[in-house]
């Protein structure tokens, strides 16, 4: 018997060092028979296997250490993990590869170093089939995931689009999400039992005890008089599944409240975020004012011999985070670097993929103490942040490249656990709309109810909602408050929409603020079928012509290179003395402050619909309803495309990326088209208080230069026109 392992359908290993780590979870008959682990892998052809191994640790021990030799196809190890390292519960594992490349020793070449981890090949295996005994809900972590990094939660009910059925569903799919702190939760709504699931699969039957006797094999006689929360097995089959039961609907109200009645809460009262199934450690909630080391994020103390470190990390922000264009996070960092480093060397630190700070190194040898590297928070954003630190080496002994150079473990640079970084207090305010509140589980804010509008009572309609609000609450540590309603009585509350393109209302698609094209465009063209490996390449044939807009018909001679430099000359010439000048001027500006004449306008682009791309495989959007709340809509082209692009979604690396007032999901690439947000209104989160206006008013006169001007502009004339009466008073005209 064997169990994957992995959290993604593939984790990937890219430049000279890099590591992944987080948790699984067995019960207590896995953890105490023999297990082996299993490692897929395949790697590129330029990794040097004399140099590159992946190692791998579990709890704290080193298990193996794979040398990496496999770039013809997937190669699969299976090693013995020793009697007694393996917990029940929770356990850590690690895997950390070190790749060096066969030839090159450019820094250049260290991008063209990767390994990948498959789950289809990497798993652990129960020597003698270990029963997969879940003795209680305790016990629920253990179900796994698929080979795709998916724990899928199947809810079979007798006549389930009853409402007093379709509300409890949501609340209870949440609960078992959070309950089993499953990395990728994915919910399937089904009338009837399907039989025994299968692996990273859990089986969830709900009802009152009367209705479901005859629905499934078994029924205790205990549902029949309280309520009931038991791990029980189908007949003929180890396969477990969750009896959630009662006599009564308020009993089983009860029992959905149990389920999930412990959860995480302990994870959020140490103000982290549970992304221990997927990343380990837990990503830590900054709220402002709070200084985090390196260690406290998993990245321990190393020297380097190589030509580029990389180290990442997550923090989490609230969702009424507002530091998009102020302020200023503080890295302290704790490194030292050999004389072999060459000046013009540089550390950069990348927020949510974009550079936002460099530092270049100056000095022949230097130990750096607490040396403040200044982040811009303007590429933060509430939620999970990605961040990462990249230290580039340049050496003479990589200049030269001699036989053998990319083998040297002689250290260069060293980076201590003590760097740490500094988040200062920033303003706290929510805007409306605002798709990254549902990426923090906050929907739209504070404890507000959901309620949710399903454009048609079907199974695939539940199942996405029901996988949309199960992301949600894992990341909240909280069940999400939501309830079904019909379009036409839901108010002016906030309200969720989920349905197929051509089930939306009329005009719903206007009210969120996308344009009516949509409906049209994605009903005349089929879902595209993109991978990577189908995706259309550029043809030499088909590639844009280089020449100038200016150049003359060709006839078949090629023009002399005196003729083109006048051309050119000519062109650039027109353009007069003025107008280079202003050019120049707005340049320096945008590069020195950051400022464009789009933030000097009064008149920005407001209102203008959004319409994705024509690959779009998913939309979401949000508008301000016409009461106090928010209208979010999440839609695709069919009922079946918008169940398996949920899916895609919510998969934390893609989840991670909701923000903006619209965004679409590109299937190709696996990431989000954002819309910015254009325009908004604020909603009060925080206590009133002068710090937290300051810092808001700071932000926003950042973003709105004009009106800060004449801000300025006003008080300047007030102050002068105060001086001048008090002179006055007193006396003095002049």
């Amino acid at each position: 018997m064997s169990r994957p392992l992995l959290p993604f359908e593939t984790i990937r290993f890219e430049g000279e060092t890099d590591s992944r780590s987080w948790a699984f979870f067995l019960t207590q008959d896995e953890a105490a028979s023999g297990t082996n682990l299993s490692v897929g892998y395949q790697n590129a052809v330029v990794v040097m296997p004399e140099a590159s191994n992946l190692k791998v640790v579990i709890n704290g021990e080193a298990v193996t250490e794979i040398p990496i030799v496999s770039s013809q196809g997937v190669k699969q190890v299976v090693v013995p993990i020793r009697q007694g390292l393996l917990r029940t519960g929770q356990n850590i594992i690690r895997m950390d590869a070190v790749q060096r490349h066969r030839t090159d020793c450019t820094v250049k070449a260290t991008y063209e170093l990767w390994t990948e981890v498959s789950a289809a090949s990497t798993s652990l295996m129960f020597t003698g089939g270990a029963p997969r005994t879940i003795r209680s809900l305790e016990d629920l972590p253990a179900i796994g995931v698929d080979n795709f990094g998916v724990t899928t939660i199947r809810i079979v009910a007798p006549r389930i689009y009853r409402p007093e059925i379709r509300d409890r569903l949501l609340r209870l799919v949440q609960n078992v999400a959070l309950r089993g702190r499953y990395a990728h939760p994915v919910i399937q709504v089904l009338e009837n039992d399907p039989g025994p699931a299968p692996v990273g699969t859990l089986k969830v039957v709900m009802g009152v005890a009367s209705e479901l006797r005859g629905f499934t094999p078994t029924v205790p006689d205990a549902a029949s008089i309280q309520p009931v929360m038991l791990m029980m097995q189908d007949p003929g089959s180890a396969a477990p599944y969750l009896l959630v039961s009662g006599p009564t609907w308020n009993d089983l109200d009860n029992a959905i409240t149990i389920v999930g009645g412990q959860g995480i809460n302990g994870v959020a009262e140490r103000g982290t975020v549970d992304t221990a199934s997927w990343h380990w450690p837990e990503a830590p909630t900054l709220l402002g004012g709070r200084q985090v080391r390196f260690s406290e994020l998993g990245i321990p103390t190393q020297e380097f011999s190589g030509r580029r470190l990389r180290a990442r990390f997550t923090v989490n922000l609230p969702s009424d985070f507002y530091a998009t264009d102020y302020g200023e996070a503080t890295l302290y960092l704790d490194a030292a670097h050999t004389a072999a480093v060459q000046p013009g060397s540089h550390i950069d630190v990348y927020v949510n993929g974009r550079i936002s700070v460099t530092m270049t190194i100056t000095s022949r040898g230097n130990i750096f103490r607490r040396y403040p590297m200044r982040v811009p928070m303007r590429n933060f954003k509430p939620g999970i942040n990605q961040i990462a630190f990249e230290t580039i080496l340049l050496t003479a002994a990589d200049d030269r490249c001699v036989p053998g150079e990319t083998l040297s473990d002689t250290s260069r640079f060293a980076l201590f656990d003590t760097t740490s970084l500094y988040v200062p207090t920033y303003g706290r305010i929510g805007r409306t709309p605002d798709l990254s509140t549902l990426s923090t589980g906050g929907f739209p804010y504070g404890d507000a109810p959901v309620a949710v509008v399903l454009a048609r009572q079907d199974a695939l309609n539940y199942s996405a909602a029901g996988t949309l609000l199960a992301r949600m609450a894992r990341d909240a540590n909280a069940p999400v408050r939501a309830y079904f309603v019909n379009a036409a009585s839901a108010g002016d509350v906030s309200v969720l929409h989920v349905g197929a393109v051509d089930q939306l209302p009329q005009g719903l698609l206007g009210r969120v603020n996308v344009s009516d094209n949509l409906r049209t465009s994605w009903q005349s063209s089929p879902m595209p079928n993109w991978s990577y490996q189908t995706a259309p390449r550029a043809d030499a044939s088909a590639r844009p012509s280089t020449k100038a807009a200016t150049a003359p018909a060709d006839t078949g001679e090629l023009a002399s290179t005196d003729e083109i430099r006048r051309r050119w000359s000519e062109t650039l010439q027109r353009r007069g003395f003025l107008q280079q000048s202003l050019e120049s001027f707005k340049d320096w500006m945008e590069n020195t402050f950051n400022l464009s004449l789009a933030k000097l306008t009064l008149e920005e682009k407001k209102g203008r619909p959004y319409e994705p791309s024509q690959r779009a495989s998913l939309l979401l959007a949000q508008s301000q309803a016409d009461g106090s709340g928010t209208r979010t809509l999440i839609t695709a082209r069919t009922e079946e495309a918008l169940a398996e692009e949920m899916i895609r979604l919510t998969s934390p690396a893609v989840w991670s990326q909701v923000s903006g007032r619209a965004a679409s999901l590109d299937p190709v690439e696996d990431k989000l088209e954002v819309e910015p947000i254009d325009s908004f209104a604020f909603v009060q989160t925080q206590p009133l208080s002068f710090i937290n206006l300051r810092l808001v008013a700071a932000n926003w006169m950042s973003v709105n230069i004009l009106q800060y001007a004449l801000l300025l502009v006003v008080c300047c004339s007030l102050l002068g026109l105060a001086t001048y009466l008090l002179l006055n008073r007193l006396g003095r005209s002049r």
